[in-house]
């Protein structure tokens, strides 16, 4: 189990705000080269108006962690991704936002499959499956896991089974399996 908190994951700037990369894979891939296979990322979005940085031949999950965000693709219609809500996307369509948001961002290549859940308990759940990536980010709360603190905005990465857990109550985690197809 590795449990990066937020002191220690990196945080970039970038026209529209911050974003903080919580993992990349493999290690040592830099985002700018896009040379990476997947990146796992928060963001907050600081202006009203932002555009999605393009990245051909990959796909992406957006999920709101705070805020509502306005999006339109290409030239479809607008829609609205409330807080606790996900979209999924292509990394070469030209993606335009208006809101102020907290999000939370997959950015794969063609060889994985993401799966990205909300959930508010990580004691019982039991994976099956060949996983890359088995990982909680903590939206809000905190707590102990196989005797490993951890606490809002810490990534949590299980490469074990979690025998135990000690949550403080009110958690919600962002849930990540990605698995190489």
């Amino acid at each position: 189990m590795k449990v990066i908190v937020r002191k220690d994951q990196k945080v970039t700037t970038w026209s529209g705000g911050t974003t903080t990369e919580l993992f990349i894979y493999p290690e040592g891939a830099d985002v700018a080269l896009k040379n990476f296979d997947f990146r796992i990322s928060t963001a907050n979005v600081l202006v009203e108006n932002s555009e999605f940085t393009f990245f051909p031949g990959y796909h992406r999950k957006l999920a709101i962690l705070e805020g509502k965000l306005k999006v339109k693709h290409d030239e479809g219609d607008w829609f609205v991704v409330n807080e606790n809500e996900q979209i999924d996307f292509e990394g070469d369509w030209k993606t335009v936002s208006e809101g102020r948001v907290v999000d939370f961002n997959v950015i794969y290549n063609m060889n994985y499959k993401v799966e990205v859940d909300f959930v508010v308990d990580i004691h019982d759940r039991v994976l099956t499956g060949e996983y890359e990536v088995l990982a909680y980010y903590c939206v809000k709360g905190g707590g102990v896991i196989n005797t490993v603190a951890f606490e809002e905005g810490s990534f949590i990465q299980v490469n074990n089974p979690i025998i135990s857990c000690d949550m403080l109550e009110n958690c919600l985690f962002v849930q990540m399996c990605i698995s190489k197809i």
